[in-house]
């Protein structure tokens, strides 16, 4: 019996030993505090921030409207707290801040960085024209590309050969399921007609073509019209012909012209008559010393037919950037004309 007693004792101590040194297992707090994942929705699409040191980095795509504020999903270390909070509305604008706390007390900073995800802008070097006070539709998606579609960040200009930039008035549409830039030129005489290069700004692009490839064009019923010349006229080397008619503009030389009527009935040129002055209404040249002499009759298809045109500007009716065509005035009647020394 004593012995029984003493091995209960024993195991009793054994039990009470044990459950004295029994010790709560203590961890430290969480030191993590980084930003694991920033979304935002745009729309239908989800953007997602690159995270690199500090920087939550934003690129936006150019083709969407950019807005003045965010509400951000965001992922935080395990314990960690963010504030502003997620979802909460912020500024979007790069230096936005946002500050990590994590369960130990330690914090991080963070800095939105926006960059507007835009490629170059790209120009078709086609040939581009309106009148003065006219409209011009471009398409987006072939002529001129990635513009962006918002009159608040897409400037058009028009340079002219002295580096003068004037602003052209844009909107932007779309028909037929294509996107396009409608350019509104000035009237009246702020835009002269010629030829300009196109610079456009838009987002963090600038584009200026090399080349003139912008016609501004005078309206078709502009263009100036020669009255007829009848009777019988004599023109002397040196001497000059003046030629009426109505709304005489930018004149130039005039070509004088016959037919090979003994071949293959092809022109050919027989003077150029060098441009003195011009009104409105008058313009006046000189005639020079290699106009054959002899007797010829205006607009008359045989040996002695003699044809005159007037050339004036080349920004009326059709106009081609990269080959120019040249435009005339073709004078009318039925003269009798003798060039002599």
């Amino acid at each position: 019996m004593l012995a029984r007693n003493i091995t209960i004792a024993v195991f009793s101590c054994i039990i009470i030993a044990g459950l004295s040194c029994k010790k709560e297992t203590e961890y430290a707090a969480f030191p993590f505090k980084d930003i694991q994942a920033f979304k935002i929705a745009a729309g239908e699409e989800t953007i997602n921030g690159a995270l690199e040191n500090d920087s939550i980095i934003i690129y936006w795509p150019s083709y969407l409207e950019m807005p003045a504020s965010i509400t951000p999903d965001i992922t935080l270390s395990e314990k960690a707290t963010i504030q502003p909070a997620a979802k909460e509305s912020v500024a979007f604008k790069t230096g936005t801040k946002y500050t990590v706390k994590a369960q130990d007390g330690s914090t991080k900073n963070y800095f939105l960085k926006v960059v507007i995800n835009q490629p170059g802008i790209q120009i078709y070097e086609a040939t581009y024209s309106a009148v003065r006070g006219g409209t011009l539709a471009v398409d987006n998606g072939r002529l001129i590309r990635y513009i962006i579609r918002d009159t608040a960040q897409t400037h058009f200009f028009l340079v002219d050969t002295a580096g003068r930039e004037t602003p052209i008035a844009i909107s932007f549409a779309t028909r037929n399921n294509t996107p396009y830039t409608d350019l509104k030129l000035p009237g009246g005489d702020t835009l002269q007609p010629g030829a300009y290069r196109i610079k456009i700004n838009s987002g963090i692009r600038t584009l200026t073509t090399e080349n003139a490839i912008f016609g501004v064009l005078y309206a078709a019923n502009e263009q100036p019209a020669a009255n007829p010349v009848d009777g019988s006229i004599t023109l002397k080397h040196g001497g000059q012909i003046t030629f009426t008619g109505t709304g005489f503009i930018d004149m130039k030389e005039a070509r004088v012209f016959g037919y090979n009527t003994t071949t293959d009935w092809s022109e050919k040129e027989i003077a150029t008559l060098e441009l003195v002055s011009f009104t409105a209404t008058s313009v006046t040249y000189r005639i020079p010393d290699n106009f054959p002499t002899g007797s010829y009759e205006l607009n008359s298809y045989n040996g002695n037919g003699i044809f005159f045109q007037l050339r004036t500007t080349d920004f009326i009716g059709f106009w081609d950037w990269n080959k120019q065509k040249k435009v005339y005035v073709n004078i009318d009647g039925a003269a009798q004309i003798t060039v002599t020394d």
